[in-house]
């Protein structure tokens, strides 16, 4: 199957991460249901569900289905969901369909997906996050002594560094990288059944459960989280703090790049379609943006905790396109960042005309010194 870029022009093209955008398109998430169909045949064979001859079958059907995403859009309706299609059209073709969908319902197949989407995307994800926190590094590091004024509730008040603003930038945004990382690494694989009992491969359903999941490479456990979103929701609340944690270090340069601060400036600055005198930091801005999105996406997965007994009604369904939506934006808001910050110009007479001499700046370069030693040790 080829795996499409089927997204946004703004949200992939301005954000400049195609490579995280094209693990969580519509054609990828599909893509990895059949991966999780694939797998499922694959597993009910080594635990003897099926007979390796309704293994090869299915498998065949597998990799011989080229998804039209138009047709599994419209025929999604009908079931409320794109794994009722999928497994239709492959049993379709079989004489004997038992190697296909084996024990399974429609969320175990969407959720698997879905995690396997989010397990993807996070590699090239946490590889823009690495570039981010090298280009942080390096500015505490070259600023670390650079004396400027710090500002409290929008007032001038007492002195730090540029270094210190830097590494206090890389620390909060290393903080929720490793958030992340612990969030995606705990996600698990979900195979329990029409109402998670496992009924129809009983006795050798937990068995099968967890050797789908070595096989696709998640977790084991929890073994049945139908109605337990916590998994998803910690991936799109460590989502939610990636994003915050650029909008901080995005905000501020804006703020450090007004016409009457002139702080820094960014290495190619946007210009206005009527004013040409203007130098808007137009890749911080586009970062602020995106990342304003994040909190409302993440407050929809909060909201899908709301499942009734067995199955979401409505809640479920909701997360599909929003987490893969959170995850978009905040890869387009670490790219954006990134370009803000990449050949950032600092204006340092312009920070030291702002001080006021009779003030120090503490422990501001010591502060700096303990950032760096811990991140190097972690």
């Amino acid at each position: 199957m080829r795996y499409e870029h089927s997204r946004s022009t703004y949200s992939d093209l301005a954000g400049g991460e195609t490579a995280v955008h094209e693990h969580i398109s519509d054609i990828a998430f599909l893509g990895q249901i059949l991966r999780f169909e694939r797998a499922l045949a694959k597993s009910a064979l080594a635990c003897g569900v099926i007979t390796p001859a309704q293994h090869d079958d299915a498998i065949a059907a597998i990799d011989a289905y080229e998804p039209d995403l138009e047709q599994i859009a419209v025929l999604s309706a009908e079931g409320a969901n794109p794994a009722i299609p999928i497994a239709r059209h492959l049993k379709s073709n079989l004489t004997d369909p038992s190697g296909i969908h084996v024990g399974a319902t429609s969320q175990d197949a969407i959720d698997s997906a879905l995690g396997l989407c989010i397990i993807a995307a996070s590699e090239p994800l946490y590889d823009g996050a690495d570039r981010l926190i090298a280009l942080l590094r390096s500015l505490a590091e070259v600023h670390r002594g650079t004396e400027m004024i710090g500002r409290t509730l929008g007032q001038q008040a007492t002195p730090t560094t540029f270094g210190c603003v830097a590494a206090g930038w890389m620390e909060q945004l290393q903080m929720s990288v490793d958030d992340l990382k612990r969030a995606v690494a705990q996600i698990p694989v979900q195979y329990a059944g029409a109402t998670g009992t496992l009924a129809a491969v009983h006795p050798q359903g937990i068995a099968l459960h967890d050797a789908l999941a070595d096989e696709l490479g998640m977790q084991p456990r929890p073994l049945v989280w139908h109605t337990n979103r916590l998994p998803f929701i910690r991936v799109s609340g460590a989502l939610a703090e990636v994003a915050g944690a650029c909008r901080k270090i995005a905000s501020d340069i804006i703020f450090l790049s007004a016409s009457e601060i002139g702080e820094v400036r960014e290495a190619s600055p946007g210009g206005s379609s009527s004013m040409p005198h203007k130098a808007n930091p137009a890749a911080a801005i586009a970062a602020d943006g995106y990342a304003r999105r994040a909190p409302g996406l993440h407050v929809t997965m909060l909201d899908a905790m709301d499942c009734r007994l067995q199955r979401g009604v409505g809640s479920w369904h909701a997360e599909w396109a929003t987490l893969r939506e959170l995850f978009a934006v905040t890869a387009s808001t670490l790219s954006r960042t990134t370009a803000s910050l990449f050949g950032l110009r600092v204006n340092t007479e312009k920070m030291a005309s702002h001080l006021n001499h009779t003030a120090t700046i503490g422990h501001a370069t010591d502060i700096v010194d303990e950032i760096l030693n811990d991140e190097r040790t972690t």
